[in-house]
């Protein structure tokens, strides 16, 4: 048993040093300065500048640019659903939104322009999007009220467990099921609208999109309840450490 526990820990240190390794469903983040003779606990040792990673500090940069325009059209969106009451606008302009989330990270790493500017816009801009949008279906009749309400309600209780991780150094993992619980939340919005511009099909793309929406709605709460769980394990199996590096929140949590 003894020999057998020894040997889950020689493998837990070797995925520790080639960044692999994992503590109750949260990522340890890897080694410092990239060479396992140099692998040192998380928080310590020198940091990596990000233009040692290849990142840069310029601001107006062309994708940082397509992230600040998406940014901008989400209220034009907003407008165009509730006051101007123009959902085939919308439709475009939501499409419009969602190709320039795409393109502005494609372009960043096709053209080596990433950015510490551009890693904290994208999310911002993604985060505005999934706020705003909803709300303004529920305001427009689109969606029930309740659906906003659970998404909010779990979004809440993953801010209170980011603490957790961030007083051990760790990372909070993305799972699979929050990403395509994310990516059914994501169809779902442009189907329900596409159903209430009147397009062609637009009763089956309207059935279509309610689908996704609720099948995301679950797909969330479930997730939701597997970040709880397991930040309430991280909790009870390590103990918290003071100087504790802040943690980014991961897409598609």
């Amino acid at each position: 048993m003894s020999a057998a526990r020894d040997g889950r820990r020689e493998t837990d240190l070797r995925e520790w040093r080639t960044g692999e390794g994992k503590v109750l469903g949260a990522k340890i983040p890897p080694p410092r300065g990239g060479h396992l003779s140099a692998a040192v606990p998380p928080g310590l040792g020198a940091e990596v500048s990000p233009r040692a990673r290849g990142v840069s500090d310029r601001f107006w940069t062309l994708p940082n640019a397509i992230s600040l325009c998406r940014i901008a059209l989400i209220p034009v969106l907003v407008v165009a659903v509730l006051v101007w009451d123009a959902p085939t606008l919308a439709l475009w302009l939501l499409g419009v939104v969602v190709v320039s989330d795409w393109l502005d990270g494609k372009i960043a790493r096709l053209w080596n322009m990433r950015s510490t500017w551009g890693e904290k816009l994208d999310p911002i801009a993604d985060r505005i999007l999934v706020a705003v949008v909803p709300v303004t279906f529920v305001i427009a009749g689109y969606i029930p009220l309740w659906v906003v309400v659970v998404l909010l309600v779990r979004d809440a209780l993953l801010l209170v467990t980011l603490p957790v991780y961030r007083r051990r150094g760790l990372e909070p993992e993305v799972t699979y099921l929050g990403k395509a619980a994310t990516f059914a939340l994501f169809w779902s919005l442009p189907l329900i609208l596409a159903g209430n511009a009147g397009v062609v099909g637009a009763p089956g793309l309207e059935v279509v999109g309610e689908a996704c929406l609720y099948w995301g709605v679950g797909l969330y709460v479930w997730s939701g309840g597997i970040y709880v769980w397991q930040a309430r394990r991280t909790t009870v199996a390590l103990p918290a450490r003071d100087g504790s590096t802040d943690v980014r929140a991961s897409d598609g949590v």
